[in-house]
């Protein structure tokens, strides 16, 4: 399993699914404990860390 490059931040994020429709991959999905959850889809093209409005997603 390859690490991910990107990070949600559970205490920031407002859990509002913007990640998760912009991800052109569908890498990030809702989980019901832990909010959201980036799969191993992601190639850590950041376009989630640039759209979140409140910045809880970042690059490793």
């Amino acid at each position: 399993m390859k690490p991910l490059s990107i990070d949600i931040n559970r205490d920031t994020c407002i859990e509002c699914g913007f990640c998760e429709k912009i991800c052109p991959r569908n890498a990030i999905a809702p989980h019901p404990e832990y909010g959201f959850v980036i799969g191993d889809a992601c190639v850590g093209c950041g376009l989630c860390v640039k759209k979140c409005p409140v910045m809880a997603i970042s690059k490793k």
